[in-house]
């Protein structure tokens, strides 16, 4: 990015801010290694790091027109994006409270018999233990999807996250669940 002339970035930004795509990818694979490599010394996870670069160059094409040359180059404002958004990030992950998993719900019905209800019992422990074995910030966007029955756009806005992340959040945490729960029999 360094390499790049003064006119050549005034150029680029100039274009982006048209929403020239072709010139926010050529941004993107200057500086791609650079951010992500930030977003991963300070998150210390790939997947979260991962989403801090969407969020990053997501806020880039959204505000590319309150950039100022004059305050700092654009590397360094991308820079001050990612750190911002990985800390957000790490906040958000430790801040996360545990939800409270009732399973009771799968062994209501009385017309069962007790082998069934054992079953039910077994297959409830199975998700409560997937579910324990999953990110936080995952656990509590299921838990937003399938016990309150929120959109993604209204998780997007309760969680005050862009809804990429939402999405790709609940998708990895659906990925997951599905892969500690291939060796169960239900």
């Amino acid at each position: 990015m360094e390499k790049i002339v003064r006119d050549d970035i005034e150029d680029l930004i100039a274009r982006i801010i048209d929403r020239d795509e072709d010139a926010f990818n050529d941004l993107y694979e200057a500086t791609f290694s650079k951010i992500y490599s930030l977003a991963l010394k300070i998150t210390k996870d790939s997947s979260t790091s991962e989403e801090v670069v969407e969020d990053t160059y997501y806020q880039v094409w959204q505000e590319i027109y309150r950039y100022d040359f004059n305050k700092c180059p654009l590397f360094n404002w991308m820079l001050i994006i990612c750190r911002s958004r990985a800390i957000d990030a790490v906040r958000k992950r430790n801040a996360v409270p545990e939800m409270v998993i009732n399973y009771d719900w799968a062994i209501e019905s009385t017309d069962l018999s007790a082998d069934d209800k054992l079953q039910g019992k077994q297959e409830s422990l199975a998700v409560v233990k997937a579910l324990s074995e999953i990110k936080p910030l995952q656990r509590q966007l299921l838990h937003h999807v399938f016990y309150y029955g929120l959109s993604h756009q209204e998780i997007s806005q309760l969680m005050n996250m862009p809804l990429g992340s939402v999405k790709s959040t609940i998708n990895r945490a659906q990925k997951s669940l599905r892969e500690k729960l291939k060796g169960e029999q239900f």
